[in-house]
């Protein structure tokens, strides 16, 4: 790794209308590193990223690649000096191959000028050799795991000769293994000489793999340290101003009545080697709870919260009494109209409406209680969205500002005041911090654990361990749709966690 600068950003200034996105961001990035970039959402990341690849082309400042200035025009021009980005939502076309996304735009064509397959599939299959990969060329890209058509992308980027890759949240939808994958991807790109340039939120995955890790916050460059001279403490404490409690909050919670009982419930897997997706799942929630399901991806987590919510293709099997009463739900309007509200996973396609304002976010559920005579009193709906930003902290300029202008944390906490609104006695969080930075993951667990010290049923599931032991008064264990374990906090240790994630054991009952 030469100490040379590859990348030297200086004074860079990036202004939207009223905001300024970027202010004198300053720091270089070297030859052949793999340099992490963290800091909260709204710190300007992802907004430099896009100068450096092309999407935005006016700023104020200078930047420099290879020691000449630069200012792209477009991701075309910025490609052609080997930058490429692999965007947090990737951008493949589903219904082409595998081949035909790695050369759209730069299709290989035949001397009749007519599209030369074969040729495509051949330099596509070399790609993937050089990447350890399986992935057929022929494939269409729709029938590919997540995982997969992240390599894809990569393929793209190295059919373009990339020597400079950014990577903005790769891991955010991978299961464990792929994310191991990617990494061993990642070793052999800088084995190849490739920069890297990675946005995580993830303290593990930046000292696992960073030379270097430059903070950023409100705009501004904090520092830039060596990795080695550092720790994931002080990143976090740079990237938030402040310190994040490291903490259990479950202390002093006191629980009532059970408000929540499962017994014996099945999801049929039809036309499976594995027949059931949950098998005789049973457990009970009390007020006051927050119960955490964990497990790998693929144990059966999501599937679960769906069959308590009315969401699951299939029916489900087995009872759910709600109050002391069973309770059928074949849709999630009869599981919200009973007292269950749920937060998936994926707030970007089911959960924020992202043409609409933070009000129309907030009171979409419950409009008639700002409704008379089939009309919505605008004042009502205002004064409703305005009690949930203040009861949970929302930080937003308006409730008529676009949901989409907040940050991940600030827009999670909007749909969970959406369905606070409805007056829940359990509310379900399928991994509520998903894509979330750790001051705002601080500022949801808090919510979380008031929710709970007020009398809510909370039941969580995440893909972070500590998350899970910050938060919760028990655990249940999932692997293969079989419950494997339950742990109360004083047993709570990821190791332990993991070893029942990881094995396939009689059922838990009560």
């Amino acid at each position: 790794m030469s100490d040379s600068p590859l990348i030297d950003i200086r004074q860079v200034t990036k202004r939207f209308p009223g905001v300024v996105a970027l202010k004198d961001v300053t720091f270089d990035v070297r030859r052949g590193e793999f340099h992490s970039i963290c800091g909260e959402n709204g710190a300007g990341k992802s907004t430099l990223m896009k100068i450096l690849s092309g999407v935005y082309s006016d700023f104020e400042g200078e930047i420099r690649v290879k020691g000449q200035p630069v200012q792209f025009s477009g991701t075309r021009e910025a490609e052609e000096h080997g930058i490429s980005i692999i965007h947090q939502e990737l951008n493949l076309v589903e219904e082409l191959t595998v081949a035909a996304n790695i050369f759209l735009g730069r299709e290989l064509t035949s001397g009749w000028g007519m599209l030369n397959d074969r040729q495509m599939e051949v330099a596509a299959a070399a790609l993937f050799t050089q990447l350890d990969s399986k992935i057929s060329p022929r494939q269409l890209v729709r029938e590919l795991r997540v995982g997969d058509q992240q390599l894809v992308e990569i393929a793209k980027a190295l059919s373009r000769k990339a020597e400079i890759l950014i990577m903005d949240e790769p891991t955010s939808a991978l299961t464990e293994t792929e994310v191991e994958r990617l990494f061993r991807v990642i070793q052999k790109l800088r084995a190849s000489g490739v920069t890297i340039l990675y946005i995580s939120h993830k303290m593990e995955e930046v000292f696992r793999l960073s030379d270097r890790i430059t903070v950023m916050r409100d705009g501004q460059v904090v520092k830039t340290l060596d990795r080695a001279a550092t720790s994931p403490r002080e990143i976090t404490h740079l990237m938030v101003g402040r310190e994040i409690e490291n903490t259990h909050l479950a202390a002093g919670r006191q629980l009532g009545e059970t408000v929540l009982q499962v017994q014996s419930l099945s999801l049929p897997r039809h036309g499976h080697a594995r027949k059931w997706r949950l098998e005789d799942i049973s457990f009970s929630l009390k007020r006051g709870e927050v119960l955490g399901f964990a497990g790998l991806m693929g144990a059966g987590r999501t599937e679960l919260l769906e069959c308590l919510f009315g969401a699951s293709a299939t029916p489900p099997q087995g009872a759910i009494l709600l109050k002391g009463k069973p309770v059928h739900f074949t849709h999630p309007s009869q599981a919200v109209d009973a007292g269950i509200a749920m937060v998936t996973e994926d707030r970007k396609r089911v959960g924020i409406f992202s043409q609409m304002t933070v009000r129309e976010n907030i009171t979409l559920c419950t409009l008639d209680e700002s409704t008379s005579a089939g009309i919505i009193s605008s004042s009502r709906e205002r004064a409703a969205a305005t009690e949930t930003i203040q009861q949970l902290g929302v930080k937003t300029a308006s409730t008529e500002s676009l949901i989409t202008n907040l940050s991940g944390g600030n827009q999670q906490k909007c749909i969970i005041g959406r369905w606070l609104k409805t007056r829940p006695a359990v509310l379900l969080l399928d991994d509520p911090t998903r894509g979330v930075d750790v001051g705002a993951k601080a500022e949801l667990y808090r919510v979380i654990d008031q929710l709970a010290r007020d009398g809510l049923g909370v039941i969580v599931t995440s893909s972070e361990l500590p998350e899970l032991i910050t938060l919760c008064d028990r655990i249940l264990v999932l692997c293969e749709g079989r419950l494997t374990g339950e742990l109360h906090r004083e047993e709570f240790t990821e190791h332990r966690i993991m070893e029942l994630a990881t094995q396939t054991a009689e059922p838990v009952g009560e």
